[in-house]
């Protein structure tokens, strides 16, 4: 049977029943003739979109830090076992050095002002013992010293030294220095007992010939305790006690 409306009486006075909620009712910007879509909304329990993982720059910077050590740890290996091959091939031995003679040219002292204008000619034997070594001296500079203080200074000769050879540069030292009272006390006393002790240090820029084979430039620095008879121009000087020793630093 098909189903009829029923009708059911109203009285009159009476309000109108309320609509029920849900039905026929539209959005209030809704106009006629458009179309309303209904608005869903994702599931409660719904899994969130994964993200693509992203390369972090420190991974990188890892990478470059390790492989930096990796190759500064081969090249310290390489070059240990190249010195030390070498040491073992080559047996090296460090040149010996010592002052042969020692000339005044200048010595003026000023009383008033206790100031030393000085020049000396040095004289140094230096002895190359090895067999396969040669040695390059790439200039450097010569100290004179009294009791601490500086008297003067010159240059040492750019040279080389062959296998087993002895050199035996001339260098020249001139200064112009001012003496407190202590040590111009002291230098009168010595100059009197006839024993002034006097330092002589030398530095200088080395290279080491293996064969062929051109080391880097090392420094080589030698020191050399003198006591001499006395100070005065145009003079020899006899030394009396000479002590020379030698080091070199890679």
């Amino acid at each position: 049977m098909a189903d009829y409306h029923r009708v059911h009486p109203v009285i009159a006075g009476s309000p109108l029943p309320a609509p029920e909620q849900g039905k026929d009712k539209l959005p209030p910007s809704a106009t006629h003739g458009e179309q309303v879509l209904p608005i869903t909304a994702p599931p409660p329990y719904a899994t969130a979109p994964m993200r693509v993982p992203r390369r972090k720059r420190h991974s990188r910077c890892c990478r470059c830090v390790c492989w930096t050590l990796v190759v500064a740890i081969v090249l310290v290996v390489a070059l240990g076992a190249t010195a030390g091959i070498l040491y073992a091939v080559f047996r090296p031995k460090i040149p010996t050095f010592n002052v042969d003679r020692l000339t005044v040219t200048r010595f003026d002292v000023n009383t008033t002002t206790a100031v030393v204008t000085d020049a000396f000619e040095v004289q140094v034997t230096s002895n190359n013992p090895n067999r396969r070594i040669g040695v390059y001296y790439d200039g450097g500079e010569v100290t004179a010293f009294f009791n601490g203080t500086e008297l003067c200074s010159g240059a040492f000769p750019a040279l080389y030294q062959g296998h087993r050879t002895t050199v035996r540069p001339l260098i020249t030292l001139q200064g112009e220095t001012r003496l407190d009272s202590a040590v111009a006390a002291q230098l009168a006393q010595q100059q009197q007992a006839g024993f002034i002790p006097l330092t002589v240090n030398a530095r200088v820029p080395i290279r080491i010939k293996f064969g062929v084979l051109k080391l880097w430039k090392m420094t080589g620095k030698a020191r050399c305790n003198l006591v001499v008879d006395r100070l005065q121009a145009e003079t020899r000087l006899r030394i009396r006690s000479n002590s020379c020793s030698f080091k070199l630093k890679i």
